[in-house]
């Protein structure tokens, strides 16, 4: 049996990394390209610019307003670095960003820093870009032969986006355990090909008890622009765990289930979503009702409690969520359990109960 574990080449944290030559120390390209988005560049340019040129790194070119991820926009920008002669693409923002960035060194074959300014999301970590076409609508992956080389989290940026966006990350990051569980029992293979590997599996737990530990009073830090040891523990969480845990450790039917939520008129971020369906995974697989209540104990704490009508889906849609969570081309058939839609669409329901009576 083949394992295999996936990881940047570098992760590093912490406050103000971002202006440090060391934190760049890993990388081997001298010339830099960098996109982002406009608000993310303008609060981190300035520190990119030091810790570049203390680390021996060009910037040759930036590129900002980068604010969707489409097959046009990432042709366009690898021509611009191409032009500028980059060995270095360097992603700063939230996932739209990062992953235009990836699809961008991929095709270059250049090395990948990715700098998230926002801890909403475990893309920064993973070699996988999500494309979309010009109305909003999935297009397509990009996948790179590898993950970034270097992620760098500069939790004194982070902490000053809106408490949202960190609620958002641990909505993803709820499922990882749960999904990770699911693939091993099942015995598929994960993103990587391949079965996960005890740490894998080791990490996707650590998500979860992370989230119970340290997310409420991380989430009160965030309230107060105030970077404590919760606050690095949930962005880490987030970002590394949750990255590492999806892509070594595998997907299940949170994600399927979130895939068939994209197909209707579902109005909530995609934490929000994942959330939700963990929920629905754990009543799908008759989990111990211990480890349920723990999880809507979480759920509750950590303000994730949406019901389906909050996210925009109405009795009549669950059967169309349901539906297309089984197609072929979700992570449904990880799961461990024979799964149809008509018991994907109960496991949908008693989810939402579960929550109304909580």
């Amino acid at each position: 049996m083949r394992k295999h574990l996936l990881a940047p080449g570098a992760y590093v944290q912490g406050d103000g990394v971002i202006a440090t030559g060391e934190s760049f120390g890993t990388l081997q390209g001298t010339t830099a390209f960098v996109l982002g988005g406009e608000t993310a560049l303008s609060m981190t340019e300035s520190d990119l610019h030091l810790g570049l040129e203390s680390a021996g790194v060009d910037v040759a070119a930036i590129e900002p307003g980068v604010d969707s991820c489409t097959f046009d926009r990432i042709e366009s920008l690898v021509d611009d670095a191409t032009a500028a002669a980059a060995d270095t693409i360097i992603g700063v923002g939230g996932g739209v960003a990062l992953d235009t960035s990836k699809a961008v060194a991929d095709a270059l074959d250049a090395e990948l820093v990715t700098v998230p300014t926002i801890a909403s999301t475990d893309a920064p970590c993973s070699s996988v870009s999500v494309v979309y076409d010009e109305e909003g609508n999935f297009d397509g992956y990009v996948h790179r032969d590898r993950d970034p080389d270097l992620v760098l989290a500069d939790t004194g940026v982070i902490v000053r986006a809106p408490t949202r966006f960190l609620r958002y990350g641990m909505g993803d990051a709820f499922a990882t355990r749960f999904e990770a569980e699911a693939v091993a029992r099942s015995n598929e293979v994960t993103h990587a090909g391949a079965h996960s590997t005890g740490a894998a599996l080791t990490l996707a737990r650590s998500t979860f008890d992370n989230l119970l530990s340290y997310g409420e009073s991380a989430l009160a830090a965030n309230e107060r622009t105030a970077v404590t040891p919760a606050f690095e523990r949930i962005v880490e969480t987030n970002t590394l765990l949750s990255g590492l845990g999806f892509e070594s450790g595998g997907l299940a039917a949170a994600h399927a289930f979130g895939k068939g939520f994209s197909k209707t008129d579902a109005d909530a971020q995609h934490g929000l979503l994942i959330a939700f369906s963990t929920i629905a995974q754990l009543v799908l697989e008759d989990r111990d009702p211990d480890i349920l209540e723990s999880a809507l104990d979480v759920y509750h704490t950590l303000g994730l409690d949406r019901r389906l009508t909050d996210l925009g889906i109405n009795d009549g849609a669950v059967e169309t969520v349901a539906k297309n969570a089984c197609s072929k081309d979700t992570t449904m058939s990880n799961e461990p359990v024979t799964v149809s839609p008509e018991r994907a669409a109960a496991a949908l329901r008693t989810a939402d109960e579960l929550i109304a009576q909580y």
